[in-house]
């Protein structure tokens, strides 16, 4: 009887929802990793993106090396950048960059506060990068530790450090026109992931975009946490189509890439002492195939794919894996098929997206029937300028645990600087759990202030609720919420100009009350300092 009322009561909301208002570090992310919540994303990601707004990615001045290893373009889009500005010269407006192939309206808008149109040459003039000399400084203090942040620009150089307790992470890299030399900690991130791919995973396949992945190659960590990268020395060129890289770690990890990179597509072969990785892509006419094959010791794996645009409206994506035990880093391995498909009208103001995943989770001598299948239904709708509604329905079955079956519903107001914004969450699994919240915002010109109140009643672990809450830049805060309380959240930001200084400083308090158990504070102040 639970479960018909739960299914009744998504059916309910998916016509009262509400899409989140994220800050924008989270949007990019989103846009990044096909992500279809905060709630799916990585800290880590966070971390890097945040990084950029302090030196913005030059899309005009930056060599192509550079903005490959940024992460934050795609090959194809680097290389229509490439044929663009040979042809037109440099990119005046943003509105001129939604109409370079492989942009549109929605990379723009998400990549917008990480990208720099500076522009000082004429059309068909070469491309350099300009000497710059920054610094940007962050101090983080909370009530269980104290953090800080420093990086040095200037010119083809960089470097910095991170610490936070007994972790951090420290880079010096110099830039060339077609790669770099990189000493300290930093990521390899090659092809579909299977045989390597550091710091952090990208979201489950919740829409289309989220079924291939995108390779940044190596690039250097400024993370308060080195869990998942590699501490060692890196090189990597780039010349015209051609890449090379080379990559050692104090770990023994030792291993090498080579890419070829066209219009339409690239290709790219891996090697380390146990492993060897083939993976490519292909795009023509807005269809893209991605695969990668790998050997790891005498284990094969692999995983392809396609996405395609399915009529005027509609898209689609379907992939195929295959990954045994020595891929998935947990006992079991994991043979799956994916499908999803999604829907966007004319105003692009209705989108409707769905996905299913069936995978079999084998125990080598154990159990070789375990199954999975995950559904994920999302709608959204944009009712006016002022109101934006979505909803989110999600299932997960297992054939060896309890099933899980989540519903969303927020609803967001804004009007000039304000933004009012609600949520109701259930989710039944051994039990039914719920959790809603109201969110008031200020945001004027040079800051930002937030208050929620949040009410939440779920019988046990099984059945928590994860909830995204903002908190200052290169943060990342996702609370699991479980057992019966409230919680209150304030956050604040200012900024301002001292001299040549931006000074940026964050505040956030929080304090969770539990039936079950004492209340909990949370406090933390950040400042930031770009130069």
């Amino acid at each position: 009887m639970k479960t018909e009322i739960l299914l009744a009561a998504v059916l309910f909301t998916a016509v009262l929802p509400a899409a989140a208002q994220t800050d924008e570090a989270v949007r990019a992310a989103l846009y990044l990793t096909g992500a279809d919540s905060p709630e799916q994303l990585d800290d880590r990601l966070l971390e890097e993106l945040d990084s950029f707004r302090s030196r913005p990615l030059e899309v005009n001045r930056a060599s192509r090396a550079r903005l490959l290893d940024s992460g934050l373009l795609s090959a194809y889009q680097v290389a229509a950048l490439a044929d663009y500005r040979s042809v037109s010269g440099d990119i005046l407006s943003f509105s001129e960059l939604e109409l370079v192939d492989g942009f549109g309206k929605e990379a723009v808008t998400a990549l917008r506060p990480f990208l720099s149109l500076s522009s000082s040459r004429v059309p068909g003039s070469a491309v350099k990068d300009t000497f710059l000399v920054s610094q940007s400084a962050v101090v983080r203090v909370t009530l269980k530790d104290v953090g800080g942040k420093y990086r040095l620009t200037a010119g083809h150089f960089e470097g910095g450090g991170a610490w936070r307790g007994r972790d951090g992470t420290f880079h010096a890299l110099y830039r060339t026109r077609h790669g770099k030399v990189l000493l300290g900690d930093f990521n390899v991130r090659y092809g579909q992931g299977l045989a390597f791919w550091s710091a952090f995973q990208f979201s489950g396949l919740s829409t289309p975009e989220s079924f291939s992945k995108r390779a940044a190659g190596i690039t250097h960590s400024w993370s308060f946490s080195p869990a998942g990268t590699f501490r060692g020395a890196a090189w990597d060129f780039t010349s015209g189509p051609v890449q090379f890289a080379l990559f050692g770690a104090l770990d023994g990890t030792l291993g090498g890439h080579a890419g070829w990179m066209g219009r339409n597509g690239q290709v790219g072969l891996t090697l380390s002492r146990d492993r060897v990785s083939l993976d490519g892509k292909y795009a023509v006419r807005g269809v893209e195939w991605f695969g990668e094959a790998v050997l790891k010791g005498k284990d094969p794996g692999g995983i392809a794919g396609v996405r395609f645009p399915a009529g005027e409206h509609f898209r689609g994506a379907v992939q195929v894996r295959g990954l045994p035990s020595a891929f998935t880093g947990r006992k079991y391995g994991e043979y799956g098929l994916a499908a999803g498909a999604g829907f966007r009208s004319d105003d692009r103001t209705v989108t409707v997206t769905w996905t299913e995943d069936a995978a079999l989770l084998p125990i080598p001598g154990g159990d070789p029937w375990r199954m999975q299948v995950k559904s994920t239904l999302l709608a959204s709708w944009k009712v006016t300028d002022r109101w934006l509604l979505e909803s989110r329905l999600a299932s997960r079955y297992r054939s060896y645990e309890p099933s899980r079956t989540d519903f969303r519903a927020d609803m967001t107001w804004t009007r000039g600087t304000w933004v009012l914004k609600g949520r109701l969450n259930g989710l039944y699994s051994g039990g039914l759990g719920a959790l809603t919240y109201l969110e008031g915002g200020w945001k004027p010109p040079g800051g930002a202030g937030w208050l929620r109140l949040t009410l939440f009643s779920i019988p046990s672990w099984q059945a928590r609720i994860y909830a995204y809450e903002r908190d200052a830049p290169g943060n990342f805060t996702v609370p699991a919420y479980y057992g019966t309380g409230c919680s209150v959240m304030a956050y604040g930001g200012w900024k301002f100009r001292w001299g040549k200084t931006r000074i940026k400083l964050y505040l956030r308090g929080s304090y969770v009350l539990k039936k079950e158990k004492p209340g909990q504070a949370g406090l933390k102040f950040q400042l930031m300092a770009d130069r």
